[in-house]
């Protein structure tokens, strides 16, 4: 065809050659020649793949451009069906790209590209037809008969690989053999599968796992199958094999959401056996989307002697407003059979909210709630409860709401908090409880005065102050705790509000600082008791009354400070080069004026009997004997610079001795004995870069008498020595881990969903970055004690140890522990072991209590993706139980 255009060309310009000259007649044949010459090049080089034609991937051109077609390997509109071809086709190769005139088609060879609109097709070899928009494209196999350079056919982000593929632009159809796609967690490889114009792909023999290894480690084998993109699976019978070996669990036929959205569905329950409760099944339910901010399950557990729990989790999310979880549940425990005289049934309920509000939401105002509130004995009696939960005697719990009023210096908060004890049953509950303060401001003297201009020199040297705080407080044991007593426990309440006024100065002199304060406290009651003899005279009879009250105090006091520095040069050594000292001295004056807000009454026999009006109010002002102290402490800090061998042969670097030691004490000057006050001393370092040293200790300078008193001598005198060990306490702790692994496959390629999955089965103490770890804290405690019989003190000492770790074994698996060691006890604390196995697609838990009243065990082997969440195998029982 090209032979015959170029020689009609020839003779139309024979016939025209009179028109011209016979320089144009030369140029115009030599042009004539060359084209000739290319034409016939490539008709006999055509077969070849070796020539190399191919322009850049990314070389697109306008389809206006009249060299389209040449330059830019891409087919102009007016070549493709007008019937669905909208957009012009682009094609490339990295090797060579050869033009089939004959068949109207190019063979692409090498990192061959066709693309159209937002659908691409990329492989090692593509054929294309231009006359019917279909591309077909295979694998190549290499020197070694392994197939490279699969198909991959992408589709505004949706992605199938295969060994073989046809696909029609313009029907939007298409054929593939042994393709892999993927939807969402599912993945699906088919023999033969068929896409159709609705984009639904049927599949043949084909395998559904969410193992994205190549050779899946698991998968459900299927016969047939349809792919509802974004939506569902849907097909026939289908059998569970691991790797080639069938499993007996089979299906006549499965339907799998494949949304990106949450949908409804059915939660299995694990199983065991438990000595005191039976057989169970547990943590099975519902689960339900509420909406794109929310969603809830529904959760139970059930017991063959009777006990059963229901739970609702609900978690909700809304980026940039806030974020929380809501969790109630309500059992009813059988201990034993209802025959024994053992038996026992107990009714436990708690309930648990966090609520975390972005502090992007409201700058000036925030709100947050941690609730944490139920029966004393619900996670003794739950075997569901974690060990922290179980060994925790006193939930809290608050909710606050904070406001700051911009451009003022005040801010308010309005809270609500509970306290419980599991272990006493008794709970304590601040409803509401306000506080306004008003951050430290300057006082400007000189507006008080009347004098508006220029500042004087006294202005912005004082300080003030403010806080008011109001809380209505109830403390009732947990069985009181109840709505019908709401009236008595409202009655019982003890409230009222507390002021403070608080002026502060700092004043440089030279190189002390001195510090001034002024504190003022009013207190405001509107309940007071008061008390009337009983009929025999000889007590009080206390009775609690509405009415208004107040009371005041006040204190006043000054303190000074300053640092001195003492280096201690080493020029001769070779290690050791300087010393540094630095002590900071503090001394101070303050005055506490006497209080006594007790009301005093004689009864018959002329015992004095005394009692506090203030005793039913939230805040009872204390009373309080005249003092006039000396106040002093002195903190010391020692570090010395030390030569730095790794840096360099001249550099040193700084090695922390004491980070920080305090001793501290008081002397009243006006009371009439025992003026010095206990000696505090308290310090900690860091040695050896990550060992953490606290000290607390107490002593004090005054002997006893026979009874353990102490008496107005000191030791200095009676036994010449200058204090007297009363209690101490020391800890050392530790945290060793070993350097990060970076680019660990097994957590950088993992979804966010499987994370998290992990995290919450292995107690979030798994990270294989991190090949082992280890934290250990020692403890040891003394409180020294008079022994009147012995004449002599008794120590009673607490030493214990605590160890929690994890060890990465064989790159997959990780073992965690936590236990600990009280030598006073001479037995182990409560211990826990943890095994976790990664194994790619599954992971297999194992958590052990060895031994104690929660002696049990629970292992699991689970897939990872939340698609099969409830695949599992579980097995899970007490030291006498156990069931498969």
């Amino acid at each position: 065809r090209e032979l015959i255009v170029a020689l009609a060309a020839l003779i139309a310009l024979r016939l025209k050659g009179k028109m011209y000259s016979i320089g144009t007649k030369v140029r115009t044949y030599g042009i004539i020649l060359v084209f000739l010459l290319i034409m016939a090049a490539r008709s006999v080089l055509g077969q070849s793949d070796s020539l190399q034609v191919s322009l850049p991937v990314d070389t697109l051109v306008s389809p206006s451009d009249s060299l389209l077609l040449s330059n830019a390997n891409t087919l102009p509109d007016s070549t493709a069906s007008s019937e669905s071809i909208n957009a012009s086709i682009f094609y490339d190769a990295l090797d060579s790209m050869v033009f089939d005139a004959e068949n109207n088609m190019v063979r692409l060879y090498n990192g061959a590209v066709v693309k159209y609109e937002d659908m691409t097709v990329e492989a090692a070899y593509i054929e294309y037809s231009f006359e019917s928009n279909e591309a077909c494209a295979s694998a190549v196999p290499d020197s070694a008969g392994v197939l490279t350079g699969k198909p991959k056919f992408d589709d505004g982000g949706q992605s199938f690989t295969q060994e073989y593929m046809c696909y029609n632009f313009r029907t939007q159809q298409g054929y593939s053999k042994q393709s892999v796609t993927q939807e969402g967690d599912a993945v699906f490889h088919a023999g033969q599968s068929k896409r159709h114009i609705n984009e639904w792909i049927h599949i043949k023999n084909g395998k559904f796992t969410t193992c994205d290894a190549e050779n899946p480690h698991y998968h459900f084998h299927l016969r047939k199958a349809i792919i509802v993109p974004d939506d569902k699976v849907v097909s026939g019978p289908l059998y569970l094999k691991v790797r080639k070996v069938p499993l007996p669990l089979a299906l006549p036929f499965a339907w799998f959401p494949t949304k990106n959205e949450s949908a409804h569905g059915i939660i299995l329950p694990g199983y065991g056996n438990s000595p005191q409760l039976g057989y169970f099944l547990t943590n099975g339910g519902y689960y339900i989307p509420l909406g794109r901010y929310a969603d809830t399950r529904v959760l139970a557990d059930i017991y063959s002697r009777g006990s059963w729990t229901i739970e609702n989790l609900t978690n909700y999310k809304r980026r940039y407003k806030y974020s929380g979880s809501f969790n109630i549940s309500r059992s009813v425990i059988k201990q034993s059979l209802q025959e024994l005289p053992d038996f026992s049934r107990d009714t436990e309920f708690f309930i648990r909210w966090t609520h975390n509000q972005d502090p992007k939401a409201r700058p000036n105002s925030r709100f947050s709630a941690n609730i944490n509130f139920g029966t004393s004995n619900n996670f003794r009696n739950n075997i569901n409860s974690n060990q922290q939960d179980y060994l925790t005697n006193t939930f809290n719990s608050s909710v606050q709401w904070n406001k700051t009023f911009a451009g003022t210096p005040y801010s308010l908060a309005v809270n609500a908090r509970h306290s419980q004890n599991s272990a006493t049953g008794n709970v304590q509950l601040t409803l509401p409880g306000i506080t306004l303060n008003r951050n430290r401001t300057n006082i400007q003297f000189s507006e008080l005065f009347g004098n508006k201009g220029r500042k004087k020199w006294y202005d912005d040297v004082v300080g003030l102050t403010y806080s008011a705080n109001f809380e209505n407080f109830i403390t009732e044991s947990i069985e009181n705790f109840d709505w019908t007593e709401a009236g008595r426990l409202t009655r019982q309440a003890q409230n009222g509000i507390q002021q403070n006024v608080t002026l502060t100065s700092q004043i440089k002199a030279a190189f002390i600082t001195i510090t001034p304060t002024f504190n003022y406290s009013e207190f405001w009651a509107f309940k007071y008791v008061d008390a009337l003899a009983d009929d025999s005279g000889l007590s009080l009879e206390k009775d609690t009354l509405n009415g208004f009250r107040t009371a005041r105090s006040w204190r006043v006091g000054a303190s000074a400070n300053t640092r001195f520095y003492g280096t201690f040069n080493f020029r001769k050594s070779k290690n050791l080069k300087a010393i540094r000292h630095v002590l900071t001295p503090q001394a101070g004056l303050s005055y506490v004026p006497f209080a006594d807000r007790n009301r005093y009454y004689y009864n018959n026999e002329g015992v004095i009997q005394s009692f506090n009006p203030f005793e039913a109010a939230r805040y009872r002002p204390g009373n309080s004997n005249e003092q006039f102290n000396v106040n002093f402490s002195l903190s010391n800090n020692l570090e010395m610079k030390v030569r730095d061998r790794q840096a360099g042969k001249n550099a040193t670097k700084k090695v922390k001795i004491i980070e920080n030691f305090v001793a501290s004490g008081r002397y009243n000057m006006i009371a009439d004995s025992l003026n010095l006050s206990s000696i505090s001393m308290r310090g900690f370092t860091t040695l050896f870069k990550n060992l953490t040293l606290n000290y607390n200790s107490s002593y004090s300078a005054y002997d006893r008498d026979s009874d353990g008193r102490e008496i107005n001598r000191y030791l200095i005198d009676t036994q010449n020595r200058l204090l007297r060990l009363e209690n101490m306490s020391a800890s050392l702790n530790s945290t060793f881990r070993s350097q990060n692994r970076t680019g660990n496959k097994n957590t950088d390629n993992a979804s966010e969903e499987q994370l998290e999955a992990v995290n919450r089965n292995r107690d979030q103490f798994v990270d294989f970055t991190v090949p082992w770890s280890l934290t250990a804290s020692y403890a040891l405690g003394l409180n020294r004690t008079w022994d009147s019989a012995l004449q002599a003190d008794q120590d009673n000492v607490t030493q214990s140890i605590l160890l929690r770790g994890d060890l990465t074994v064989l790159e997959r698996w990780k073992i965690g522990f936590d236990t600990g060691y009280d030598f006073e006890a001479r037995e182990l604390t409560p211990t826990t072991l943890n095994i976790y196995w990664d194994l790619h697609c599954w992971e297999l838990t194992f958590d052990w209590i060895p031994f104690g009243v929660r002696r049990s065990f629970n292992i699991q082997l689970n897939v990872k993706s939340s698609l099969l969440r409830d695949l599992k195998l579980q097995a899970r029982g007490g030291a006498n139980g156990l069931l498969f």
